[in-house]
């Protein structure tokens, strides 16, 4: 179980990069951008202080980044864009149908189980995310194309979870982070030339940095190791955490209303994860690589 509750407490610590955005007034691709040049000499830093280098030189490593890397940045780009082209409920309630892909093609294309508990854990989590995304009462714009990004937005972030489970085992966490989050943020580099600012503020340096460093190098890193310990079903539903921590945060940081809808959905939410967190057996813990 306490892998289980590791899983929660990363899920629910994502929460926190939804305030750090909000404080930031740069578009979203020069934030991704900027979330990757923190993270990959982070990374590097680490590797280098604990004499581990040669995990970036592995083949495995690098071939596993170069899908995952570029599907990162694309699930990233296509979340911010279905944002721009309808709102943040509707960019939540797309991103966080992801996990029901994910219940639905784990089994199939992963070596685990069909999680009963996990599947069952989605109607309350699933109800409870609708509520909270819907209770700012922003539009839901159902435009054709934000609806295709929305779909993208969905399909590729089922396809990190299911495709960082099958090779997490047989990769350096370290190594896999490093090379995910240099070709995620090459792919936002053509899309710097379209954005008003890329340079941040001296006051947004600070902010630019915690993200970069502490929820993305570090949690990025978290996230594949944790992988390893549960199944993928279990990573896609316990994400829903991440929408209730960014809910009371931003009225406990950004002095937002906590509305009966936000209280209400994000108990349901919880219930979800709860479930999962205490019943959801662990994955038999995989053989770890040298120096990993």
């Amino acid at each position: 179980m306490r892998w289980n509750v590791a899983v929660a407490a990363l899920s629910a610590s994502f929460g926190f990069v939804s305030i750090i955005v909000a404080g930031i007034d740069l578009d979203a691709p020069v934030l991704v951008f900027y979330r990757c040049l923190f993270a990959v000499p982070a990374i590097a830093l680490a590797l280098l202080l604990t004499r581990r280098l040669f995990v970036l030189r592995r083949g495995r490593t690098l071939k596993a980044a170069l899908l995952l890397g570029t599907t990162l940045g694309a699930h990233w780009f296509l979340f911010f864009e279905t944002i721009k082209l309808s709102s943040v409920a509707f960019a939540l309630l797309a991103a966080y149908m992801a996990p029901i892909v994910v219940a639905l093609l784990a089994p199939v294309v992963l070596p685990e189980r069909r999680s009963r508990i996990a599947l069952a854990a989605l109607a309350p989590a699933a109800g409870g995310l609708a509520i909270v995304a819907l209770a700012g009462g922003d539009d839901v714009d159902f435009r054709p194309l934000a609806l295709l990004t929305g779909l993208g937005t969905a399909l590729t972030y089922a396809a990190l979870v299911i495709g960082t489970k099958a090779i997490s085992a047989r990769v350096s966490a370290a190594g896999l982070t490093f090379w995910n989050y240099t070709l995620a943020g090459l792919v936002m580099v053509p899309l710097l030339f379209g954005a008003d600012r890329v340079v941040p503020r001296p006051g947004e340096l600070v902010y630019v940095l915690l993200l970069g460093v502490i929820f993305t190098a570090v949690s990025g890193y978290l996230y594949i190791a944790l992988i390893r310990k549960v199944t993928a079903q279990t990573m896609g539903v316990v994400a829903y955490l991440e929408v209730v921590s960014g809910a009371l945060l931003a009225w406990a940081v950004l002095d937002e209303a906590l509305t009966w809808q936000v209280l209400v959905g994000g108990a349901l939410i919880i219930l979800g994860g709860l479930a999962v967190v205490l019943f959801e057996p662990a994955e038999p813990a995989p053989v770890g690589l040298p120096g990993d």
